[in-house]
């Protein structure tokens, strides 16, 4: 072969894989560049968002045009009516209703005023409670509090409004001066804080709607307000992302008129676990939470009650080895289920001193305060298969027949509540029960291993280990202060409290399980 043919063709092949190496370097980092624009290192961004797929289901062309009332032919519907009767039959859907449907609506009916009355009798009880321990925060709607509270009805209104309209004022005065979120409306009551306020707003950078909270701070709240301590709490939200928690995408301080408030910016969701309780729709989400859970829920299947149970105590463990402090805020309304899969919210209530509905509940009994997070997946436990809350530290024996149908979950709850010395089961033993051993953690599968061994800088470590410090110390005065009260050996100025609050939840259970 001639020699310079081959030169040619050595240059040939040389200016080929030249261009393969440009190409794939090119390819290299156009790659680099998308990791990093879908995954910037800073709060805002959900890593664990579980984003429905969007299905392509042909809607079916309709064929005929429904009619109304006026173009029925009117004597047509008089005599099918009239055949209808003459069969047993009616011909109405009110009429069409059997005896059974009237019975267990009246139950409902029953039990949502059973429920009112405890929420009442429960509410001026911790109101009392809370003048003599100096303000500690209430979690009751405010139409629960009654005429009690309130000269009347109009009164009670008319607070609420002016709590909205202020609640509105701050959060208007907090976006001005933020170029990232803008306000898109203000929502109802969607939890049962008085004092805590929602709104919708709109992430401008990540062109996102999200959820913005407004609450002010409690008294009991363990750290000092200041910009470092803002700085450190979000550096700390950032570093607990995990497929089972509800990540906090910022966090800021507002003072107000003397008054510090918290503000926080969460991703919107589409329903609690209470919501899936009580079948309320994706779309009501955001409805007044006094309405939505007026009447008795359903039990969720066993092998959801498995899988949304083994995600939580995934998210509790995530938090223990982080050194987090106690989990106190774990009930059914701080679990968000996104597309079937539940994520712990409500971080920031442990940090900031805050307390839960169920709170005066689960710490009734103070021989057990370094186990409140598993008495309170207990008490979720039950409310997912027997379709309503507890009002009692541990279930009774009538409640417990309402769950005969779940004997591991009875398993479960014996092995909670009714352990010999008051010893109750940590977390990593709840795991290696035989209920969610074996479920199948998806979600964790496609996660780098550094989303769940985060390096915490030292002033979150500092910080962390300060609030533990400070509920130690709170535990350790409740236990020796005169307000704690013996449920074994109770003082006779508190005997007749006690015997009320066991005749009212007498009268609860037996209304709840009333048959008609």
């Amino acid at each position: 072969m001639n020699l310079g043919i081959q030169k040619e063709i050595l240059m040939t092949w040389d200016q080929i894989r030249r261009v393969k190496m440009f190409n794939l370097y090119q390819n290299m980092n156009r790659r680099e560049e998308g990791e990093n624009r879908r995954e910037p290192d800073m709060t805002g961004h959900d890593r664990f968002c579980q984003v429905r797929p969007k299905s392509r289901r042909k809607r079916r062309q309709v064929t005929r045009r429904a009619q109304s009332a006026i173009e029925l032919d009117t004597e047509a519907m008089l005599s099918a009516r009239g055949v209808l009767d003459r069969r047993g039959r009616s011909a109405s859907i009110e009429d069409d209703e059997s005896e059974e449907e009237k019975g267990y609506q009246l139950t409902n009916k029953i039990d949502s005023l059973a429920k009112i009355l405890f929420n009442r009798v429960t509410a001026a009880r911790n109101r009392e409670q809370n003048d003599i321990r100096n303000g500690r925060h209430q979690y009751t709607a405010l139409d629960c509090y009654g005429p009690s509270a309130c000269e009347d009805v109009g009164e009670c209104m008319e607070m609420e409004k002016r709590s909205r309209i202020q609640a509105l004022t701050i959060c208007q005065s907090h976006l001005k001066g933020s170029t990232r979120y803008s306000l898109t409306k203000q929502l109802n009551n969607v939890g049962s804080r008085v004092d805590k306020h929602w709104f919708a707003v709109r992430d401008t950078t990540l062109k996102a709607d999200r959820l913005l909270t407004l609450a002010p701070l409690s008294r009991n709240c363990p750290i000092n307000i200041c910009s470092s301590i803002r700085e450190t709490l979000n550096h700390l939200f950032l570093a607990l992302q995990h497929p089972y928690i509800c990540p906090v995408l910022d966090l800021d301080f507002k003072e107000f008129k003397g008054q510090n408030y918290v503000i926080l910016v969460q991703p919107i969701n589409q329903g609690s676990l209470k919501d899936l309780i009580y079948g309320i729709e994706r779309n009501c989400w955001n409805e007044d939470w006094s309405q939505k859970y007026v009447t008795r829920g359903k039990g969720l299947p066993l092998p959801q009650v498995q899988r949304l149970g083994r995600q939580i105590l995934e998210a509790l463990l995530f938090l223990k080895e982080r050194g987090f402090p106690t989990v106190t805020h774990l009930h059914s309304g701080n679990v968000i289920v996104q597309n079937g899969v539940a994520r712990l919210a409500g971080l920031e209530n442990t940090l900031l001193g805050f307390t839960s509905r169920i709170y005066p509940v689960v710490t009734s009994r103070s021989s057990h305060l370094n186990f409140i997070d598993t008495i309170c997946f207990g008490h979720v436990l039950f409310e997912m298969c027997a379709g309503y809350e507890l009002c009692s530290f541990k279930p009774t024996e009538t409640q417990l027949s309402d769950i005969n149908k779940y004997p591991q979950i009875l398993e479960i709850l014996e092995l909670i509540f009714e352990q010999p010395d008051a010893r109750y089961p940590s977390v990593e033993e709840l795991l290696l029960h035989d209920l969610f051993r074996n479920i199948d953690l998806r979600e964790m599968r496609s996660a780098p291993v550094t989303m769940f061994r985060p390096t915490l800088s030292p002033p979150v470590v500092n910080l962390l280990d300060g609030i533990k410090r400070k509920h130690i110390n709170k535990r350790l005065e409740s236990i020796d202060s005169e307000d704690v009260v013996s449920l074994d050996n109770p003082a006779p100025e508190h005997r007749e409290e006690i015997e009320e609050s066991s005749l009212l939840a007498e009268i609860y259970d037996e209304l709840s399980t009333t048959t008609i």
